[in-house]
C-alpha cells in the first residue's frame, strides 16, 4: 500500500519540515509521498490564503530532497506552464478534481512524469474517468495512472464514499488511492464545520478492508490554524498511533 500524507497547504517551511521530519520517522518502511499544495488555486473566497506560491515552493521542495533523500514528493498542479519546472523535485504529480478532465494538463504531466495522481471529480461517477486514464497511457504507457477517490456528492452539502466503486476503478487504473480527509468536506453554512475529522481517521483505517491500493491523507501540526480544511487534517502528534491501528487492521484482512 501506498502513502500520501502532508499537509493541505505548502504554508511556511518551518511546518513543512517539521511534518516531513515526524512523519519520516512515523512511516519508516513504507512506501509513502509527503504531499503539500504550492497554491491553492480553488480556493472559495477571492481572498482565501494559498501557500507559499511555486518560485518559494522550489525551494523548500529540493531542501527536503537534500535533507531526506528517501522522502518522495507530491504536490497539485494546475497549469501546464508548472509542469517542467516541477521535475527536477517532484517523484509523484497530482491534478487537481475540479481539473481531472483536462487534457493539455493530464498530458504534459504524463509526457513528464512516471506517476500522475488524479483526484476523482465528486460530481463524477467511476466510468466517467475512464478517459482520463486513456489519456495518461496514450500519451505515455509507462505512465502510472493513479485514482484518488475523494467522495462523492450527495445532494448539495455532503459527500459520501461509495465503496462499491473500488474493483471497477482498479480495472482501469494502476493505483486506486482513497483520499480520507477530503472526502470528509461540508458545507460550513450548513453543518457548522468544514469536516469531520474522526470520520477521516476511520477511513484510514477502514481503507485496507475495501481494498484500496493506497491512503492519502492531510497531516497538520495545528489543524485548526490551518490556512485550508482545518476542520478534515488529521493532528500530526497523533498520526502513529493512527498508523498502528490501520496496520493492525492490514495484517487481519
Amino acid at each position: 500500500m501506498i502513502y500520501i500524507l502532508g499537509p493541505c497547504a505548502l504554508e511556511s517551511w518551518e511546518m513543512y519540515l517539521q511534518t516531513a521530519t515526524e512523519l519520516n520517522n512515523i512511516m519508516a518502511g513504507k512506501e509513502w509521498y509527503l504531499k503539500a499544495s504550492f497554491d491553492k488555486a480553488n480556493r472559495t473566497s477571492l481572498h482565501g490564503k494559498r501557500g507559499m506560491g511555486l518560485d518559494k515552493a522550489l525551494y523548500a521542495f529540493g531542501a527536503i530532497k537534500e535533507y531526506f533523500p528517501n522522502i518522495k514528493l507530491i504536490t497539485d498542479v494546475h497549469e501546464c506552464w508548472q509542469v517542467e519546472k516541477l521535475v527536477p523535485y517532484i517523484d509523484a504529480i497530482q491534478i487537481p478534481a475540479f481539473l481531472c478532465r483536462q487534457t493539455d494538463l493530464i498530458v504534459e504531466c504524463a509526457k513528464a512524469f512516471k506517476r500522475v495522481n488524479i483526484k476523482k471529480g465528486q460530481w463524477l461517477g467511476p466510468e466517467n474517468l475512464i478517459a482520463s486514464a486513456d489519456k495518461i497511457k496514450e500519451t505515455n504507457p509507462d505512465c502510472e495512472a493513479w485514482m484518488c477517490d475523494r467522495g462523492s456528492i450527495y445532494g448539495y452539502h455532503h459527500l459520501i464514499v461509495d465503496f462499491t466503486i473500488v474493483e471497477s476503478l482498479k480495472r482501469v487504473y494502476d493505483k486506486v488511492v482513497l483520499d480520507c480527509t477530503h472526502s470528509v468536506q461540508r458545507s460550513r453554512k450548513v453543518y457548522g464545520v468544514q469536516g469531520d475529522r474522526e470520520l477521516a481517521e476511520k477511513y484510514v483505517i477502514a481503507s485496507s478492508i475495501f481494498d484500496y491500493d493506497g491512503v492519502f491523507a492531510e497531516v497538520h501540526p495545528d489543524p485548526p490554524n490551518a490556512i485550508s480544511d482545518g476542520d478534515c487534517q488529521i493532528y500530526l502528534n497523533e498520526f502513529r498511533d493512527l498508523m498502528e491501528k490501520h496496520e493492525r487492521i492490514n495484517r487481519a484482512v
